[in-house]
């Protein structure tokens, strides 16, 4: 992910990012520092501090720092990027141009290469025709296409109020189901109407069966089984 944020910048200088530690035992912090250097000034670290056992009972917190990190930035565009995730070299650059030129559009989405990051090198890959592409026309984006799609001026949230819920906390017994992206996603398409296509490519979509998509839809144990896991393998195999 900050690998392509470097190659992204060759492009266009004017971005900065706000990265969510998850009480990971990996700390990005560190991580950011040792690879960004001569960058730092754009980037800003967090850390939800949470445990296991306050995501079990409080839910996954990301909407509540994605809100903290848009109320105070004065950044015009948003986008999400994951840690999986690695961004089309001209993306940024295209994009900004999309938005200065359509000044009536407030959020689109774009086109996603997906390709597994355990086993190949995005510059290797050229996968477009995938499910997340099927869409060419104005949509309600919930359910429809992935985070990595998604872009929107910030005044959707400042000015109209589609902020991200705050919590995932929102099925009995099981907090952690529902996706952060899609309550937003549906907040955008309450407040802003139809996603339209912005017919750029934006990012490589990393898909990879580590991923927490796969393996929420459990009881606590299971979960606690997953967590695990993932800390074993962290640093090792991802």
């Amino acid at each position: 992910m900050l690998i392509s944020l470097i190659e992204a910048d060759k492009y266009h200088q004017d971005w900065e990012l706000n990265i969510l530690d998850d009480n990971s035992l990996h700390p990005v912090a560190p991580i950011v520092e040792k690879m960004m250097v001569g960058y730092l000034n754009k980037i800003r670290t967090m850390n939800s501090e949470m445990t296991f056992k306050d995501k079990i009972d409080q839910g996954i917190m990301l909407g509540k720092y994605a809100n903290k990190a848009i109320r105070e930035s004065d950044a015009d565009i948003g986008i999400f990027l994951g840690d999986d995730d690695e961004l089309y070299p001209t993306y940024l650059q295209k994009l900004s141009a999309y938005f200065e030129n359509n000044n009536q559009v407030q959020y689109c989405y774009s086109r996603i290469h997906v390709f597994n990051p355990l086993y190949q090198k995005s510059k290797d890959v050229n996968c477009l025709n995938n499910k997340y592409n099927q869409w060419n026309e104005p949509i309600n984006p919930a359910g429809k296409v992935d985070a990595s799609q998604i872009a929107w001026r910030l005044s959707c949230c400042k000015k109209l109020g589609a902020w991200f819920k705050e919590s995932t906390k929102l099925i009995d017994d099981m907090p952690w189901v529902k996706d952060t992206d899609l309550s937003f996603f549906e907040q955008l398409y309450e407040k802003c109407g139809m996603a339209q296509p912005s017919h750029l490519t934006a990012q490589y979509k990393g898909i990879h069966e580590y991923q927490l998509l796969w393996h929420k839809k459990t009881d606590e144990i299971g979960l606690r089984e997953y967590y695990n896991k993932i800390n074993e393998l962290g640093g090792v195999i991802f």
